[in-house]
């Protein structure tokens, strides 16, 4: 049973909004974890597992998920009912769709790398973005004390025009 439940249209991937990214997991683990993607769309957003291509939609995120992860159960229900029970078989039958190949798995793994790119680079620049509030702080303090230091010292005051080109 080939899932072809995913409406997505392949040149709209580009201009979709990609809102969250990350894996399924399967509990217990008989299955290996795989990618998903959320998009955003005119006011839903639709949860793709990518390497079974399953999708579900909602009208947030924490809807569009769990609308998945149900569809998810289903879908392997459905897979066990389909070998009269046998769990091992509709398992393998399961892995192998999931790391078969096609045309729609690589745009969404493409997106989802992307995805992924893009909140690497956040998160450094969140973290550069901190240590520098923290510099600046601490220059700040510095700066205080160096203040506080010369209140009870005499004031001298030298002219380091020539030296600032050197420091």
């Amino acid at each position: 049973m080939e899932n072809t439940s995913i409406k997505v249209n392949l040149s709209e991937l580009i201009n979709v909004e990609a809102v969250d990214f990350g894996k399924v997991f399967y509990l217990p683990p008989k299955l290996p974890d795989m990618s998903l993607i959320v998009f955003k769309k005119e006011g839903y957003y639709q949860a793709i597992c990518i390497d079974i291509e399953i999708d579900a939609v909602g009208k947030d995120l924490k809807e569009a998920c769990e609308n998945l992860r149900k569809k998810l159960g289903s879908y392997i229900k459905q897979m066990v009912a389909n070998y009269d029970g046998n769990e091992k078989a509709a398992m393998n039958d399961i892995v192998r769709i999931a790391f078969s190949e096609g045309m729609l798995k690589t745009m969404l793994f493409n997106r989802y790398l992307m995805a992924k790119h893009q909140y690497i680079l956040d998160r450094i620049a969140k973290e550069s973005k901190v240590k520098s509030s923290r510099e600046e702080i601490v220059i700040l303090l510095k700066m205080i004390f160096q203040m506080l230091f010369q209140l009870n010292r005499p004031q001298i005051r030298f002219n380091l025009r020539l030296a600032a080109g050197v420091a």
